[in-house]
């Protein structure tokens, strides 16, 4: 069975959302290939890790999973970013890819604020480390984000902006096997230290600044960001500067990689955009009990839920949530809210 190796960096307060990813990743995943999940952390409890490997029980003959302890490496420089916007210092550890996993020529980087709902396997294998004279394979940022560039302005070249709207960070299949041969992990690094002070998205910006001229291009169905519901979601002609309508429309109505990419994710955030689909997946997950005693605290409701014409699983969560703040884990709670006899 070959292997298709992917690296998750985070930290304990991603831990529920990791599960959703992994599972809802693991459960469309081909049958024909083993993912080898490796987890680099600096925080994640023996408990967590455990719950974890639970949770994925059910695809145990098709996933390895490993838990390697960064040490609070780039914690210093963390402390210097003036710009950490809902990111934790994890997000740096995708800078040191290629040296921590000698071992593989290529592998797949993905955030955890995410849901998959196709197989990822076509973009690891549409990557040839050798024909592709690239450092990665990405996806690129809609255009309509250009007008939000502003937040560079100041602070970079016209030059620097331009590579800056190039790929997003939250899905990437890296080319190790380049990186290593024109040592640009220490570009990585270097660029990171003698410009802490004006990066904004942290290592989305290096990888652009450095990868800048060398990425290859993924369809968009691999980061399907859901503000793109917000600006584009009832348009009938986009014209985006960056993708078809076309290209829009099927990333849309078939997502590989669903990304929560603002700052409203829906375990916070219930009622956001597409957090449906995150919930169809944590109530599979060993998590469900500690997510449900994280909610009465943490939960945020600013939109008016109305009730929908047919009811669902997912609507008689909200309907419950919001009725009920401070319900208690009992038996009740999974009849009334499934139904069940």
């Amino acid at each position: 069975m070959k292997e298709i190796p992917m690296m998750f960096c985070f930290d304990k307060n991603y831990v529920i959302p990791a599960s959703v990813a992994f599972y809802s990743m693991l459960e469309h995943a081909s049958k024909k290939y083993k993912y080898i999940l490796n987890i680099l952390h600096t925080d994640i409890s023996k408990e967590d890790q455990e719950n974890l490997i639970k949770t994925l029980q059910p695809f145990a003959n098709n996933y390895e999973i490993k838990f390697i302890n960064m040490n609070n490496k780039f914690d210093d420089i963390w402390k210097k970013l003036k710009s950490k916007v809902h990111f934790s210092k994890e997000v740096l550890y995708k800078l040191l890819v290629a040296s921590l996993f000698p071992q593989y020529d290529k592998i797949i980087v993905s955030d955890v604020d995410v849901v998959f709902l196709e197989d990822i396997s076509a973009s690891y294998f549409s990557l040839d480390v050798d024909k592709d004279k690239c450092y990665l394979a990405g996806v690129k940022q809609l255009g309509f984000l250009k007008n939000f560039n502003n937040v560079y302005d100041g602070k970079f070249t016209d030059e620097e902006i331009k590579s800056l709207n190039g790929f997003c960070g939250g899905y990437i299949v890296f080319n190790l096997k380049k990186i290593r041969k024109d040592n640009l992990e220490e570009k990585f690094v270097q660029y990171l230290n003698k410009n802490y002070n004006k990066i904004v998205y942290a290592e989305q910006d290096v990888l652009n600044i450095c990868c800048e001229g060398k990425v290859k291009y993924l369809p968009l169905n691999y980061v399907t960001c859901t503000y793109i519901w917000d600006f584009y979601g009832d348009k009938e002609i986009i014209n985006d500067s960056n993708y078809t309508d076309k290209e829009i429309c099927d990333a849309m109505q078939k997502p590989i990689q669903l990304h929560y990419a603002s700052t409203e994710k829906p375990w916070k955030y219930v009622d956001t955009i597409k957090s449906e689909e995150w919930f169809k997946y944590i109530v599979k997950t060993t998590f469900l009990r500690k997510y449900l005693e994280y909610l009465p605290k943490n939960i945020i409701v600013e939109r008016t839920i109305e009730q929908p014409k047919k009811e669902t699983p997912i609507s008689r969560i909200k309907k419950y949530i919001k009725n009920n703040p401070t319900f208690f884990l009992k038996k009740v709670f999974y009849k009334k809210l499934f139904r069940l006899k």
